[in-house]
C-alpha cells in the first residue's frame, strides 16, 4: 500500500470544501447547513465565514469519528 499525501488549505470557502470532500453532489446547501448548525468548524475572516479545515484535521488525528450538529458551537 502506498502513502498518499494531499495538501489541504487550513481554511477554505464552503464551496471549496464541498468540492474537496465530494459533498457537492449532495447539493450546494449541504455544507452551508452543516456550517449553520455548527457541525463543521468555521472561522470569520472579515464578513466571510470559512470552513476551518485545520481544526477538522486536528480532530480526526485526535480520534474524532462523528461530526454532529452543535459540535463547534
Amino acid at each position: 500500500m502506498s502513502n498518499v499525501f494531499v495538501v489541504l488549505p487550513p481554511i477554505c470557502t464552503r464551496e471549496e470544501f464541498s468540492r474537496l470532500t465530494g459533498l457537492e453532489v449532495k447539493g450546494s446547501s449541504v455544507v452551508l447547513g452543516m456550517c449553520n448548525q455548527s457541525t463543521l468548524p468555521t472561522v470569520k475572516v472579515g464578513r466571510h465565514s470559512l470552513v476551518n479545515v485545520y481544526q477538522i484535521i486536528q480532530d480526526l488525528v485526535a480520534g474524532k469519528t462523528e461530526f454532529l450538529p452543535g459540535d463547534y458551537s
